[in-house]
């Protein structure tokens, strides 16, 4: 029999929703609510996610992918796009589609060896829609829709959590609005009842915390151990802007090096956003958005101004309450990576409850906290080699970052890389639970060029079956539809073929 049978989730932002929707499932007979503060207005912003969202949304939530398609209005995101790295380069691509270990027909070794003297245009087909500014969506001699399946998506946070609330309320979920002002709590730690202003409690069995910074729960009833990573990310604000769209919609988050840290472009269907992320040890607020207002001289003047730690909680799970999102942790936006861990802990948690059918053991919940701690720090060690390795900029915070920064837990692995090249045998020294893996580091390495002793060992053969490979990728990727194209399909009576069915298309 199921322990737990009412769930409360403190919290109505993306983490409060989609947890609700996946808790729900793991007790459907029981009850779960959440709490909306009516102090805390939705902020329309355009958010940026990974290959993570769609697989949560469309397989863990069951949720259709053309009625999320149609209601949200979401751009389909084939990666990132980078405006760092080597001074010599322009920008480099970091594709979706895992690509570095391919070795394809035409090719003697596999793509990252190319690629370490070469340059990273067309390097796979998700890298080639980049390129061609496509979509994910090919139209086959049938008129049926398929889809590379890679992508991410750029979301419009408002239309977004006005779907998922509906789609809470459809679902059973019980959406209540209170402010929390105590808790009551059992002998043994747990939580018991939340206590709200003005009068009224509610009680429940578990609780998740996804109450943002605040850590309402986690951090004010539990006082859990706040672990910083200020010591090798110096950005901790951001300011935010939007124009109205002037241009074919991109299908990739775009993030360009500035003086005191960077700047995000996010695509959306009738706008773009676009956040200055910035250290304020380095640069004051005005001149931030001067800088931003040179750059983007279209951009309009209602800017936000947004303050942001990056750390970790020491313990994310304690007793009867898990945190979730922000409240557990936050590492700076450069790799959209805020809604990637929500779903992985929204994922984990959830497996926890209904193996243990609410009776969670001490160990399974402190492996559990172990392995979120090592997912934050790898997302941490991955995000400093941006700014160790770009070389943009000469202005005093690009000259700390590349002097001062440590890469952590990755220095190992990047010590083989310098002396080995891109060598698989470099697998060994990478975090076994690293979101982004021997692949995800590979493709930032070498995009930034980061620094290595391996000679050129390529022959003019090797390049020119490199033109042939490349060549194909464009030609296969020209027949993608644009964003635009695909748009109009999905949105007519009848669109052809079922999306959110990914193929592996390379």
């Amino acid at each position: 029999m199921q322990r737990y049978k009412h769930i409360v989730v403190l919290g109505a932002g993306s983490a409060g929703f989609l947890a609700g929707l996946a808790f729900q499932q793991v007790i459907p007979d029981g009850k779960v609510t959440i709490l909306r503060s009516p102090k805390i207005p939705v902020i329309g912003v355009g958010e940026s996610t990974t290959p993570a969202m769609p697989l949560f949304l469309h397989k863990s939530l069951k949720i259709d992918a053309l009625e999320f398609a149609r209601r949200v209005d979401p751009v389909w995101k084939m990666g990132n796009r980078f405006y760092f790295g080597d001074s010599g380069r322009k920008y480099f691509d970091y594709s979706f589609q895992p690509a570095m270990e391919h070795v394809a027909p035409e090719l003697r070794k596999n793509i990252m060896y190319y690629l370490l003297e070469g340059d990273m245009h067309n390097f796979c087909l998700g890298s080639g829609t980049m390129e061609q500014h496509r979509s994910p969506f090919f139209k086959g001699p049938d008129g049926k829709l398929t889809e590379l399946n890679a992508f991410g998506y750029h979301i419009d946070n408002q239309k977004f959590l006005a779907y998922v609330e509906q789609l809470a309320l459809e679902r059973g979920i019980e959406i209540k609005e209170a402010d929390v002002c105590d808790v009551r709590q059992a002998p043994n730690g747990d939580i018991t009842h939340l206590i709200f202003e003005g009068g009224g409690e509610i009680e429940a069995d578990f609780y998740a915390d996804c109450s943002g910074f605040r850590g309402q729960l986690i951090k004010k009833v539990y006082d859990v151990p706040y672990v910083s990573y200020s010591d090798n990310l110096y950005c901790d604000r951001a300011v935010i802007g939007s124009w109205d769209r002037d241009h074919p919609i991109e299908p990739f988050t775009t993030s360009i090096s500035m003086k005191h840290g960077w700047c995000w472009n996010i695509e959306l269907q009738d706008r773009i956003t676009r956040g200055y992320v910035y250290s304020s040890a380095f640069c004051s607020e005005d001149d931030a958005i001067a800088e931003l207002k040179a750059m983007t001289p279209q951009i309009g003047d209602d800017l936000r101004a947004i303050g942001f730690p990056s750390g970790r909680l020491e313990r994310h799970w304690v007793n009867n309450v898990v945190a979730i999102g922000n409240s557990s942790g936050f590492v700076e936006p450069i790799e959209a990576t805020a809604l990637m861990v929500v779903t992985d802990q929204i994922n984990y948690a959830s497996k926890i409850l209904l193996d243990s059918y609410g009776d969670v053991p001490d160990m399974m919940r402190e492996k559990e906290c172990e392995r979120v701690r090592v997912i934050w720090d790898d997302i941490r060690d991955f995000i400093v080699a941006h700014y160790k390795f770009n070389k943009h900029f000469d202005t005093p915070f690009w000259k700390q970052c590349r002097n001062d920064c440590s890469l952590g837990n990755a220095t190992e692995f990047y010590e083989y890389y310098k002396m080995a090249g891109p060598s698989t045998l470099g697998k060994r020294y990478i975090c076994p639970d690293s979101v982004f893996g021997f692949e995800g580091y590979m493709n930032v390495f070498l995009g930034l060029k980061a620094e290595t002793d391996h000679p050129p060992r390529m022959m003019e053969q090797d390049w020119r079956d490199w033109e042939l490979y490349t060549a194909r990728m464009k030609k296969n990727a020209l027949q993608a539809l644009t964003t635009e194209q695909a748009i109009e399909i999905l949105s007519g009576d009848n669109p052809p073929g079922v999306i959110g069915e990914g193929k592996d298309l390379a």
